[in-house]
């Protein structure tokens, strides 16, 4: 029998509204830091991915790092409405740093 997982999207009203139509189950919050009490519905095992506006992320990346180990939820980071992103690819460069043991130098865009 294979389990079916739904995927759920935590972050400010406008930047979760669409996902709505979708199907995915969202939970929007007023601020961020009020995702510390969703995130324990979220993080039972009953949604197989979390999509998680980077203010969120911010206020809860010590949760997320609880069950990074578990296969699920799978935790992707995504900009909120309005935003330039930014935790996400510091996520990455943080994951890029731990696995060669060194940062990266970014190479400056010539314009």
């Amino acid at each position: 029998m294979t389990a079916t997982h739904r995927i759920a999207v935590i972050g400010d009203g406008t930047s979760v509204a669409g996902f709505r139509l979708l199907g995915f189950a969202t939970f929007g919050v007023e601020h961020p830091t009020d995702a510390r009490e969703v995130w324990e519905e979220v993080s039972r095992g009953d949604y197989g991915a979390v999509f998680v506006t980077e203010p969120v992320y911010a206020e809860i990346e010590d949760l997320v790092a609880e069950v990074a180990d578990r296969p699920v939820p799978a935790v992707t980071v995504i900009p909120s409405a309005g935003s330039t992103g930014g935790v996400g690819a510091a996520k990455l460069d943080r994951a890029i740093e731990r696995a060669l043991g060194t940062a990266v130098p970014q190479k400056e865009e010539e314009g």
